[in-house]
């Protein structure tokens, strides 16, 4: 009876846990058919903001890291709550007093179809691009295994 009890909670935790995933994937990505245009709450507080710099009126490709969006034209943008702002990823490196230069990407950012952090690419061919922040440069790498 103890063995069916927690099979039971297991499953229970299974069903809810695959639940939350589906209701996080619908919240982040949107509604399928939107053109791969991401659609959630970047995008609605970059509409809400309104006026001054920021992604408002760009559209969203996709999500990385915490916070940060990587907008159709290019520009990576980071949300920084403390000043309810967004900046550019190189304004927010020079927030932090680094000069950095991610700007501009190696790739057209149609081509992106990963992006980890602000500095690990993945494009629809398979390349695979690395942004060095000690060299402040971009670098292709090889695949895996080779």
């Amino acid at each position: 009876m103890r063995r069916a009890r927690v099979l039971w909670m297991a499953a229970g935790g299974a069903v809810a846990l695959l639940a939350v995933v589906a209701l996080i994937a619908g919240f982040w990505f949107g509604e399928p058919g939107n053109g791969g245009a991401f659609s959630g709450p970047a995008v609605a507080l970059a509409a809400e903001q309104g006026g001054g710099s920021g992604p408002q009126g760009r559209q969203v490709q996709l999500a990385f890291g915490v916070g940060s969006v990587l907008t159709r034209d290019g520009m990576l943008w980071v949300y920084r709550p403390d000043t309810d702002a967004w900046l550019t990823i190189d304004e927010a490196f020079q927030e932090e007093g680094r000069e950095t230069h991610v700007l501009p990407l190696p790739v057209d950012s149609q081509e992106i179809v990963q992006m980890q952090s602000f500095g690990f690419l993945v494009t629809r061919s398979g390349d695979i691009w690395l942004y060095e922040i000690n060299t402040d440069r971009w670098r292709k790498l090889s695949p895996p295994g080779r």
